[in-house]
């Protein structure tokens, strides 16, 4: 009884609101789950999920080390993109489980043997009050059993970097401390993929320690253009 008083103050003082409209009543509303653009079938690259209508994996998969390939279930864009920042930078948690949902049938087919959440610093957390990684994996409904992997270092905030620049501030930034993964297939989880260059940093450390193939699943893609010289933004 507490526990559901103590719900509906919540309910009333920060009533549940479309992260896509601000429509009251739902963390996405019907309209704008209907324009959210996947990231799977026709017009995607079939490595790393981004907008590719072109012959065989788009330039954006060059950039990218020690992956198998990246699975996400929508485009970076409208809706997806307000969910993402929602939980990331608003600390709205109450879209994860609606995110998490949808993120639960990207892994089929792979026979995952553990997934690990892209790590993020302690300070980072302190800040933020949880991993939004974590928050995901859980929500997914898969097994939360890859332990070790941690970010040893804290980075700058990757929005608005180029990709080099991307990929130097998270070099070295993760280090594995749990058992061998000898022979085992493993997924990175995170909320979205942008240049690679954290999922492909997380994945040349779990290879040391001797995954066989690693799997990059994201709730999105952001298509950045491969040939720009602007700061990506995700």
């Amino acid at each position: 009884m507490i526990r559901k008083a103590a719900s509906a103050v919540v309910d009333l003082l920060y009533p549940v609101r479309c992260a896509g409209c601000g429509r009251f009543g739902m963390v996405l509303c019907p309209n704008c789950l209907a324009r959210l653009v996947p990231a799977t079938g026709p017009g995607r690259c079939g490595f790393c999920s981004a907008e590719w209508d072109g012959e065989g994996n788009c330039p954006r998969c060059f950039h990218m080390h020690g992956l198998e390939g990246v699975r996400a279930v929508y485009e970076m864009s409208g809706a997806a993109r307000s969910l993402v920042h929602a939980l990331k930078y608003h600390h709205y948690r109450a879209v994860a489980p609606a995110m998490g949902a949808m993120m639960s049938g990207i892994s089929e087919g792979l026979a995952i043997d553990r997934y690990f959440a892209v790590p993020l610093h302690r300070s980072r957390i302190k800040e933020r009050g949880f991993n939004q990684s974590e928050l995901l994996l859980a929500e997914a409904d898969w097994r939360p059993n890859g332990a070790g992997l941690i970010r040893n270092r804290k980075t700058d905030r990757q929005v608005g970097q180029h990709l080099g620049e991307r990929r130097s501030n998270v070099a070295g930034a993760f280090t594995y401390t749990g058992p061998r993964l000898e022979g085992q297939t493993v997924a990175l989880v995170d909320d979205v993929v942008t240049t690679g260059a954290t999922v492909s940093e997380c994945a040349a450390v779990l290879k040391d320690a001797g995954a066989r193939a690693v799997w990059g699943l994201a709730f999105a893609r952001a298509s950045y253009h491969p040939e720009t010289a602007e700061p990506i933004e995700d």
